[in-house]
């Protein structure tokens, strides 16, 4: 008969890369294990290489060693590991509100180990830049802790081999002030939305932007453009006008101007096609009606039309802001020669040529980089405006640079609201 006292003790081993292999042990500490929560190391494990082993030892004295990754997952959370009956999202996107379910991360059903969620991109309320969405996930166990005891609960964090921008990598789960670091979807990677997925079994994530392009509507008629009511494909910038997308709602479409008393538009959703538009019929806005006639302000004015595409509702409300009239819009920027910020060149082409224009137009511009500009009329900056939002954005008056994704659009600007979109052509 074999003691269990004679035999070496189940353990932890960090094993050096030594020219006899497993000559290298010594027990993992409790501060060892915690160095594994957190992500960090201490001198043992650096000189050991860091490699992590577990080791039992049956009654015939046979070691079994265990691989590094069941190790870890064996430190962290013991032999059988429990998952949650569901996860949270808590950051940026809700302003870290406690046990807020907005962002309820799904596995399907079952015993599905994968969770994921989609989250929206984070942007400043003020100059409307894109900045990084910085959060942390939890437990269904930490939401039931309640608001008062949620900071106390448990939250999955980040822990080590952090990917490329953050956007994959492995994490570790324990209390707050365990969790050394948080997740960060960085403002560089641009999107409209990020689906965050973790393996909860491997102990990993993966992070990926989700583009969306607008679902652009555009005006056509005898106020538009130039008057002509030519709906086709290459009529935009002509006689096709688009409505703006927003850059934090983009089922939101925008579009201010001036509309003189009994001239007629419609709005159309594609080119060179009349089934899906909007008209008047009986004093009120119709949708995809056959007979329905051309809609008409009756009083000289600026006008706000506004369409929700998430309740298909189209509003058209007096305008009451001051307006300025402009003879010319160009697009300073760092792709210029010399990167010169010259707001006199690269000039646009004014969209209406039949009355009062705000809309203007630049197209098949390339940009071989990565490169930044703002919109400046006149050829000077007296009037200017800029935004951190790519690439539908909202510029303000003396706002930020816009930061430009290397590729070729076709880009559009309002002047009154100060909206603009680059329009990615096809290649």
């Amino acid at each position: 008969m074999v003691l269990m006292g004679l035999l070496p003790l189940p353990g932890w081993a960090y094993i050096g890369q030594q020219s006899d292999g497993l000559s290298d042990q010594e027990y993992a500490t409790t501060n060892d294990k915690n160095a594994v929560k957190t992500g960090q190391t201490n001198q043992n494990m650096v000189s050991l290489n860091g490699r992590i082993l577990r080791w039992d030892v049956n009654m015939d004295g046979e070691v079994n060693i265990t691989d590094v990754n069941d190790v870890i997952n064996y430190i962290l959370y013991g032999s059988n590991q429990e998952i949650s009956s569901a996860y949270y999202y808590v950051g940026t996107s809700n302003d870290w509100t406690p046990c807020d379910a907005t962002y309820k991360l799904d596995n399907g059903g079952g015993d599905n180990p994968v969770f994921s969620v989609v989250i929206p991109a984070a942007y400043n309320e003020y100059s409307g830049a894109r900045v990084d969405n910085w959060f942390l996930i939890y437990s269904q166990e930490t939401m039931d802790l309640g608001a008062y005891g949620f900071w106390n609960g448990n939250f999955i964090g980040y822990a080590r081999d952090y990917g490329a921008n953050g956007m994959s990598g492995d994490f570790v789960e324990g209390p707050n002030e365990q969790v050394a670091f948080k997740f960060k979807i960085p403002a560089e990677i641009p999107a409209d939305k990020y689906r965050l997925t973790f393996d909860m079994i491997n102990r990993s994530f993966e992070f990926e932007a989700i583009k969306e392009s607008p679902d652009l509507w555009y005006l056509v008629g005898s106020c538009i453009g130039d008057g002509s009511w030519n709906n086709n494909y290459y009529a935009l910038g002509t006689s096709l006008v688009p409505l703006y997308p927003q850059p934090d709602n983009k089922s939101m479409l925008n579009y201010v101007g001036y509309f003189p008393a009994g001239e007629g538009f419609k709005l159309i959703h594609t080119p060179g096609d009349w089934q899906e538009q909007w008209g008047m019929s009986d004093g009120r806005l119709v949708k995809n009606d056959d007979g329905s006639d051309a809609i008409k302000v009756t009083e000289d004015g600026y006008y706000q039309i506004t369409y929700d595409l998430t309740m298909d509702v189209v509003t058209i409300t007096k305008y009451t802001g001051v307006v300025d009239v402009f003879t010319s819009m160009g697009m300073p920027g760092t792709y210029q020669e010399n990167q010169e910020w010259n707001p006199a060149t690269t000039l646009m082409s004014p969209m209406g040529t039949a009355f009062e224009n705000h809309d203007w137009i630049k197209r098949n511009m390339t940009f071989n980089s990565d490169e930044e500009l703002k919109f400046a009329a006149n050829g000077d900056w007296i009037y200017n405006w800029g935004s951190g939002a790519f690439p539908v954005g909202v510029g303000i008056q003396y706002g930020p640079n816009i930061p430009v994704s290397a590729g070729t659009y076709t880009v559009v600007f309002n002047d009154i609201l100060g909206t603009y979109y680059f329009i990615e052509d096809p290649e």
